[in-house]
């Protein structure tokens, strides 16, 4: 008895249709639907977001489709956003409500919501707007955020700040789940740092686009925590490998669809693997020293991004990998000469980054490189930078656009 109760429960979890109600009438009729046996394992709980979202938590996957009940919130929208840090993009979610606004069904729409259901529901209401799989003219794909985050020479920290961005976007969020790409072919330093073994799966994965699946994911990508997954790759010197970029934005697109960020380390800015993972980015960090050499190479790369095909919004970020000497040109000068303005100043922090790098740990939270991390998840995801003291933080300046 005992094994057929825990089984019940792990369906219950981990069931391929959630709903949500707030009232018991709403309640009853997706019951009697789930009852057709047309969506698979289903749940039908009590409750709203909140109810969701701790519901989710506690299974080992998020489910195929959500219905969930917005009624009576006073931002409706908000309530959404923290929702889609807690399912994967790849989630179908059906939203119900007692508001017919027309304004609130495009909004929802626009967010990836498949279908907005305004109460009372009703068994034939709920097949029309669940059988059809959704398909809407106006509604927008839910896709997770890709990120490319590259760098103006060698040196300038571009593996160290896109790994330790990827660790700290997956550990914001209930059940966020973020991807890091290490596009280094022949053995990129970003694994490391995150505490795992790079092997070849990069190579296997773009070499088998065509046959990608969660599972195959789940099983390719290396990952401790279920959380934030690793793809890179440790090819022999001698091998030769020359994916051309269309196989990487198939791969970056199947991605999205199962993560909500996807970090790409790029460490070569030019070639076709870094066209294709700039035009697949809604988002790309260029990271910059303060010398000439990169105030020259800066112009030409921001022009060269911008001007692609998908212009990704641009963060010039201005790091410190090494400590400040005699004759390095200062920020303002900087910026002056190149026209750019810069999003964050990153402080030197060496010690710092060498415990992390050598013994592949997370950043000590209390580090001036930690903070500066935090700063830019917190940029990439949507909350701009707050500076809380004029120290450290006081540096890390707003994007003046």
């Amino acid at each position: 008895m005992s094994l057929m109760r825990t089984k019940a429960r792990e369906d219950e979890l981990n069931a391929a249709f959630l709903a949500f109600l707030r009232d018991p009438a709403s309640q009853d009729e997706v019951s009697r639907f789930a009852k057709m046996g047309s969506l698979g394992t289903t749940y039908v709980g009590r409750g709203g977001v909140d109810a969701a979202i701790a519901h989710m938590v506690k299974g080992d996957r998020s489910p195929q489709r959500l219905l969930v009940d917005v009624s009576g919130a006073d931002a409706p929208l908000e309530e959404l956003d923290r929702l889609a840090d807690a399912c994967e993009p790849s989630v179908q979610v059906f939203v119900v409500g007692d508001r017919n606004d027309v304004g609130l069904y495009r909004n929802l729409l626009q967010r990836g919501v498949v279908d907005y259901l305004v109460k009372p529901l009703s068994v034939e209401l709920l097949r029309r707007s669940l059988a059809d799989g959704g398909s809407r003219g106006v509604r927008q794909t839910r896709q997770g955020k890709a990120i490319s985050v590259c760098g103006t020479r060698g040196g300038v920290g571009v593996s160290s700040v896109a790994a330790n961005l990827a660790r700290e976007l997956s550990l914001r969020g209930g059940r966020r789940r973020v991807a890091y790409i290490d596009l280094a072919l022949y053995g990129g330093c970003g694994p490391g740092l995150l505490g795992l073994g790079g092997g070849n799966a990069l190579v296997e994965v773009l070499g088998n686009v065509n046959r990608l699946d969660p599972q195959y994911l789940e099983r390719t990508l290396a990952t401790q925590d279920s959380r934030l997954f690793v793809l890179a790759s440790d090819m022999n010197y001698g091998e030769e490998f020359a994916p051309d970029g269309g196989t990487l934005t198939e791969l970056l697109d199947i991605l999205s669809q199962h993560f909500h960020y996807v970090v790409i380390d790029v460490p070569q800015c030019g070639g076709a693997l870094a066209n294709a993972a700039f035009a697949a980015s809604s988002l790309a960090c260029v990271l910059t020293d303060q010398t000439i050499y990169s105030a020259r190479t800066l112009v030409r790369l921001v022009r060269h991004i911008e001007t692609g095909s998908n212009r990704p919004t641009v963060y010039t970020l201005v790091n410190q990998p090494q400590p400040v000497v005699r004759g390095s040109v200062a920020t303002k000068d900087f910026v002056a000469v190149t026209e750019v303005p810069v999003a964050l100043t990153i402080p030197y922090d060496g010690r710092t980054m060498a415990l992390s790098e050598n013994l592949g740990e997370p950043l000590n939270a209390r580090s001036d490189f930690a903070k500066a991390i935090g700063a830019l998840a917190s940029l990439v995801s949507g909350g701009g930078i707050a500076a809380s003291r004029p120290g450290l933080l006081g540096r890390l300046r707003k994007v003046a656009s």
